[in-house]
């Protein structure tokens, strides 16, 4: 990295701290917000026409039906797929592609300018003592990316990548010679790596989980092996969305993006994004497929920014009967709350209704049984009675997809 590109991320890291000093109130969160998409807007009248910025909404269907309408050179999704083949698609612009967890795999492109900003943003949230103290990151995630690849031009950390998809026994030792101060990763690789401490022997300084649904089990087994507090990353194809802070709640990254909710229920909502630091690629107006459960209250930490109790699992996975919905909230809750020894689980919605769930093989008869009670007086309580079948949970394809304990298959 160029010096002149080690001061722009040096430029956002300073400037993301000093918003996290300045915006110490909900109103001067939302003053900040106004001005800024008072901004964007013109830049969109200006360089997207075709768009009006007060009515553009969009999703990753959209995006992905005519990606050329999004960004500023018109490139297609075809570019950008010959892009990641080539390692080329245009001048001081990279490209990346998502996991596809949904059966879509989204594309993105962002210039040099805003790889470096978001570089000094994450690590403003996630590792503010880096300028001071030189950090070793391992990612470990199903797609590598760019925005990572940056970190290793930056001076102040090394980072590798490690393919979530080729397992931990591919990569378990050239992990333990990184030796990583920090570990980003989906909970189950976490949660391996702590029933795995004796023969991984790293020792993290912090740890945070990303890209998948924390459940309160992982969490356990993760803290009491490492001995640490683990974080959260809220991090999609769509860009940054929120990092805990020290008192461990997550909170959404507001300086940076305008958040809507549409709510789901009177707990639970799928938020509707606008990044207004992006300026190459409209994400404007997007909408997610996640739901959130957010707090009412404000963070301990005196921070405005919105806190997220949970990120409870996707919109496509709410099971449906009819007109009646059931979240992946309580279906987890139900399943974890019938007895202490379950720490692991699926519960899977078929094609036609009926529900599959899945417990590891050692559990005790009567453990077993009891979450197949509370799993039926779930759905009693909302006047159902889908056909529920015990099944033995399967982990030969733990590494190569996300984990989603509680799904709705599309097949």
């Amino acid at each position: 990295m160029s010096f002149s590109a080690r001061q722009r991320v040096f430029r956002a890291f300073v400037r993301a701290r000093w918003l996290a000093l300045r915006l110490r109130t909900r109103p001067a969160l939302l003053a900040h917000q106004e001005r800024q998409m008072g901004q964007w807007r013109q830049h969109v009248i200006e360089s997207f026409p075709h768009h009006d910025p007060d009515t553009l909404r969009m999703n990753k269907a959209d995006l992905m039906a005519d990606f050329a309408a999004y960004n500023q050179e018109r490139l297609s999704a075809d570019d950008v797929r010959h892009g990641l083949e080539t390692g080329y698609v245009h001048e001081d612009v990279a490209c990346g592609i998502s996991s596809g967890t949904s059966g879509n795999r989204g594309l993105y492109v962002i210039t040099d300018e805003e790889r470096y900003q978001w570089l000094g943003v994450i690590l403003a949230k996630a590792l503010p003592e880096v300028w001071r103290t030189p950090q070793r990151v391992a990612v470990i995630l199903p797609q590598n990316s760019a925005l990572y690849q940056a970190g290793n031009q930056s001076g102040w950390l090394r980072v590798q990548f490690y393919d979530l998809r080729d397992g931990p026994e591919q990569w378990a030792d050239d992990l333990t010679d990184f030796d990583p101060t920090t570990i980003v990763a989906p909970p189950k690789i976490l949660r391996w790596l702590a029933e795995n401490a004796d023969r991984q022997r790293i020792s993290p300084t912090r740890l945070y989980a990303a890209a998948e649904t924390l459940e309160a089990p992982d969490r356990t087994i993760i803290e009491d092996a490492f001995g640490l507090h683990l974080g959260r990353i809220y991090m999609a194809t769509e860009g940054l969305l929120g990092v805990s802070c020290n008192r461990g709640s997550l909170h959404l990254a507001e300086e940076f993006v305008k958040f809507d909710f549409d709510w789901v229920s009177n707990l639970l909502a799928t938020p509707i994004i606008t990044d207004f630091s992006r300026r190459y690629q409209l994400m404007a107006g997007y909408r997610m497929n996640d739901l959130l459960h957010l707090e009412d209250e404000p963070c301990p930490c005196g921070s405005p920014l919105q806190v997220v109790r949970e990120v409870v699992g996707r919109q496509d996975d709410v099971f449906w009967f009819d007109t009646v919905m059931v979240t992946p909230d309580i279906l987890r809750n139900a399943v974890l709350d019938a007895h202490p020894e379950i720490d692991d689980f699926r519960v899977q919605q078929r094609v036609d209704g009926t529900i599959i769930l899945r417990l590891p093989a050692d559990l005790r008869e009567e453990t077993r049984h009891r979450a197949m009670q509370s799993l039926q007086a779930a759905f009693q309580r909302r006047s159902l009675s889908p056909s529920i079948t015990l099944e033995t949970i399967s982990r030969s394809d733990l590494f190569e997809r996300k984990l989603r304990r509680v799904e709705r298959l599309r097949t």
